[in-house]
Parts: structure tokens; C-alpha cells; sequence
């Protein structure tokens, strides 16, 4: 039964070393975009073998969200290394980081813990940072860097409220619906 529990956190910690590994290699190049596609399919794996089995956990959630934010810093280093992107899609992605950062440090304050949470505009936002690549691969930045903004933007916002407003930690959380008419 170990084995099992620690299966979901063995899939986490392949996403960690895939983004690591994504800086070994040239952006966009054919084994960047397999260890970047490993990363994705590792997110997707992790939380469903976990429900799965019946092995979430209070680490499995706390290392999802570090996996998630070492493959997301990781992968905006390497897309800025090809991507041109424009000042004003600098101060969108600025004011983002800006609103995350004082998201977890509510959470910090209120619930002395890192409150990453997994609301579903959150796991879009992570669905958009992932296609982002092929979006900018299909089209060009201007419209990838609209629709990735976009949506960050409000969920940053809503993980900022949750957090804000809650009067408990509940990273499962799926909404900013469900924290009002749940009432807690």
C-alpha cells in the first residue's frame, strides 16, 4: 500500500525534474517539447491516480503546487529565451506575479501555510500556460500573450479573494462560487 500512496508524488517528481531538465536543451527543439509534454501529462496524472486510489494528501497538494511553480518559472525562462514579447505584456505578467505574491502571503498570514490553491480557474490558467507554447508556435505573441494574460489575471484575482475571504484553508476549493455558498 506504500508503494501505491507514493505513486501520485513519484509522477510529481518527475514534472520537477522534466522542468529542469527542459533547461538542457534548446527551446522548441523536438526533445524540449517531449520533456515539456512529459510535464503536462505528469500535471494531469498525479491529482487523477491520486483521487484514484484514494492517496491525496496534504504533501501530495503542497508538492503539486511546488512542482507546479518550478515548471511554470522554468518554462518562462525558456519561452523568453525565443519569444519576443512586448513591454506591455511585461507589466501584465508583472502585475500577475504582483497579485499571486500577495495572494500566498494573505495565506501565509492567515493560515501560517502556503495556500496554492486548486480552484478551476486555476488548473485553466496551468492549461493555458501549457498550450501557450503551441499557441505561440500557431499564431503569433500578441494574441497568445492576450488569451495566457486574460485568464491568469482572473484567477490570480479569485485565489486572491478565496484567500482573503475564507475563514479556512481549503486548497480543494473550486470557486469562488462554491467559498460563498458554502459560507466558510
Amino acid at each position: 500500500m506504500k508503494k501505491i500512496k507514493n505513486i501520485a508524488n513519484m509522477i510529481t517528481l518527475i514534472r520537477i525534474i522534466g522542468a529542469f531538465s527542459l533547461l538542457l536543451f534548446k527551446p522548441l527543439s523536438p526533445i524540449f517539447l517531449f520533456l515539456y509534454v512529459v510535464c503536462g501529462i505528469s500535471d494531469i496524472l498525479d491529482g487523477y491516480i491520486a483521487r484514484a486510489t484514494k492517496t491525496v494528501s496534504q504533501t501530495g497538494m503542497i508538492l503539486d503546487s511546488i512542482a507546479d511553480l518550478v515548471f511554470l518559472v522554468i518554462a518562462f525562462f525558456c519561452f523568453f529565451k525565443v519569444m519576443a514579447i512586448p513591454i506591455w505584456i511585461w507589466w501584465w505578467i508583472g502585475m500577475i506575479i504582483i497579485i499571486r505574491f500577495a495572494s500566498y502571503a494573505v495565506g501565509l498570514v492567515r493560515y501560517n501555510s502556503f495556500t496554492a490553491l486548486h480552484t478551476y480557474s486555476n488548473k485553466l490558467a496551468g492549461l493555458m500556460l501549457f498550450v501557450s507554447l503551441f499557441l505561440y508556435m500557431e499564431f503569433d505573441i500578441t494574441i497568445t500573450g492576450i488569451l495566457l494574460c486574460s485568464i491568469s489575471s482572473l484567477s490570480a484575482l479569485e485565489e486572491l479573494l478565496i484567500n482573503m475571504k475564507s475563514k479556512e484553508l481549503n486548497r480543494d476549493i473550486k470557486c469562488i462560487f462554491c467559498l460563498c455558498m458554502s459560507g466558510k
